[in-house]
């Protein structure tokens, strides 16, 4: 029988329309209610997963994630040029190829060691990848599955496994639907009403009993870049008393680098010594080089310091630098930019205590990532505090992303959370992921908003990522088995 050749425009649409259904997938994940639909393109793509050879399963799948990616990350280009010039466009292209890669590799090597088992590995092996690319200096979060239920009752049980249980549920999920009839099936199906019936039966968080200040500069973060300016100052200072004075407030948070030096130099101390209330404020740090800070700060005084341990890859922070200095000074000046130097990570990690809050501080980047919100719960945080600048984002739904993505951290530790932000989003978020008040974004002022103290400790404190250790046994037993099996057969 003569076989005949796949046609080229065949095949080219075909890639047109993988890559499209990742980014339709991508468009709407995390920010909109319709990112609940998650599992359906991802079983369209677990199905043809199962058909295909390793390599093609490589191909297929990073076609699937670029898409994905593209468009879930459109805002970065636009986010990064301000520092990094027309040098954006590159390194956003060379991440979303590599985030397309892991998930590529990631397939195809599930399809490799797994055979027939493949359809029920990849939940388990996306649940793994999706860990392992948050561990690191070059961790990044965007992206991970359990993000797409997000704004459903599902995500309630991030309490018990973090954001990786629901990710996995969601993965099952998409496998279910391709699985046909049978036991796994079913089960799945169970445990997603449980998570659901676990989400709907939540009790209701208790009301905040305190009043806290978030106070929203607005100011151009080219500004910032350009030069610090006392004026900043002077700025969130006035913001501040006119917020005390329309309603009184036991915290003040300022957003990420809100004053132009730290406060312990003398001018920002006298300053700050106007402020009657506990104060949060984000300043940069010479201490050993920069560093992005956040300090606790009561009538002028200087109560406790927590500096930024998870930096932004190429934006805060140039690997390798001291070996490739020539080669990041030659890109500097290819793209008209100052020799950069970036900031040093912060080494420890501890609540910054005000009398009987203990503020477990996230600075910006760092409220992506569930380990930095459990150590500091660990160590004793019975609130949790983000102060940030997203006026980077400009006006996409970056910012947006990155305040859902925090907004779950207050659901697995069932911690009240409060985030100031330079141009937004400025919000309180009670322990159920509720926002009980949000300051609109690209206006300056500053609003009260409730919150409280809460000593739970949720079983994701307690016991971390259990979930995707799991996933990983399960990955390896279920391999094992196929070895076995193979063996017989061949014996």
């Amino acid at each position: 029988m003569r076989s005949w050749p796949v046609p080229v425009r065949c095949v080219w649409r075909s890639d047109v329309a993988w890559a499209a259904l990742g980014g339709v997938l991508g468009l709407g994940f995390l920010v909109s209610s319709w990112s609940w639909l998650a599992p359906l393109p991802l079983a369209l793509l677990f199905r043809e997963i199962t058909r295909r050879t390793p390599t093609d399963t490589f191909k297929l799948t990073w076609l699937f994630g670029a898409g994905f990616f593209a468009a879930h990350l459109l805002w970065l280009p636009s986010s990064l040029s301000g520092f990094l010039g027309p040098g954006a466009v590159i390194l956003s292209t060379l991440l979303i190829a590599l985030l397309a890669s892991l998930w590529g590799l990631t397939a195809a090597l599930t399809r490799r060691l797994l055979g027939s088992a493949t359809l029920w590995g990849l939940p388990l092996a996306w649940t793994v990848m999706d860990a392992l690319r948050a561990a690191g200096p070059f961790g990044f979060t965007w992206g991970s599955l359990g993000y797409a239920w997000a704004q459903t009752p599902l995500v309630q049980v991030a309490d018990l496994g973090g954001i990786a249980l629901v990710g996995l549920l969601v993965a099952l999920s998409a496998a279910a639907l391709v699985s046909g009839r049978g036991l796994g099936q079913t089960a799945v199906l169970g445990a997603v009403l449980l998570a659901a019936g676990y989400g709907l039966t939540r009790p209701a968080a208790p009301d905040g009993t305190q009043q806290v200040l978030l106070v929203q500069g607005n100011i151009d973060p080219r500004l910032k870049a350009a030069g610090r300016r006392t004026e900043e100052l002077t700025h969130y200072l006035t913001l501040t008393a006119a917020g005390l004075r329309a309603a009184p407030a036991s915290l003040v948070v300022w957003p990420e680098t809100a004053a132009p030096q730290a406060p312990t130099t003398a001018p920002v101390r006298r300053a700050l010594a106007a402020v009657p209330v506990p104060l949060l404020l984000g300043a940069p740090t010479q201490d050993a080089g920069l560093r992005n800070s956040v300090y606790a700060v009561q009538a002028g005084q200087t109560l406790g310091r927590q500096d930024k341990r998870r930096l932004v890859p190429f934006g805060e922070f140039f690997p390798a630098r001291a070996a490739l200095n020539g080669v990041y000074r030659a890109v500097f000046a290819g793209l008209g930019l100052p020799p950069l130097t970036g900031t040093v990570p912060g080494t420890t990690i501890q609540p910054l205590i005000l009398g009987p809050l203990r503020a477990g501080v996230l600075i910006c980047y760092e409220s992506t990532f569930p380990g930095v919100a459990r150590a500091l719960v660990t160590q004793g945080a019975n609130l949790l505090v983000t102060a940030s600048n997203d006026a980077w984002f400009g006006p996409s739904t970056g910012a947006e992303q990155h305040f859902q993505m925090g907004r779950v951290r207050a659901i697995e530790t069932r911690r009240w959370w409060v985030r100031a932000g330079n141009d937004g989003i400025s919000a309180a978020v009670n322990p159920q992921g509720q926002v009980v008040a949000r300051f609109p974004r690209g206006v300056a002022g500053a609003f009260t908003a409730p919150f409280g103290l809460a000593e739970t400790r949720t079983l994701f404190i307690r016991w971390g990522d259990w979930v995707p250790l799991l996933a990983g046994i399960g990955l390896a037993l279920m391999w094992g088995r196929q070895r076995w099996l193979t063996w017989r057969l061949a014996d």
